[in-house]
């Protein structure tokens, strides 16, 4: 374990060095990555299959998949919002 940290986008808390070291592109500490589910995950993930046969020609040779990791912006924004919003709610109580 690296001890590495970094504070999530969404609630400033440090995330745990484990899940950091887990998935190192994550912005979201383990509640909000739970939470984020909802709207569809932290990640979108695209996956297409790697051709390995020779440029223009006819036979269609297919080896592993190649997988694309990319940020899901509108479900952090809307997690941002509803925590930013349930953040308000709670202020105005006594």
């Amino acid at each position: 374990m690296s001890g590495k940290t970094r504070p999530c986008e969404i609630c400033d808390e440090l995330i745990d060095p484990e899940r950091v070291e887990a998935v190192p592109e994550t912005r979201l500490c383990t509640t909000h990555a739970r939470q984020i589910q909802k709207h569809g995950g932290e990640f979108l993930l695209t996956a297409s299959p790697e051709r390995t046969s020779k440029p223009g020609s006819m036979k269609r040779n297919y080896g592993g998949v190649d997988i694309q990791k990319q940020r899901n912006t509108q479900a952090i924004n809307k997690l941002r919002a509803e925590y930013d919003e349930e953040q308000n709610t709670n202020q105005g109580k006594p």
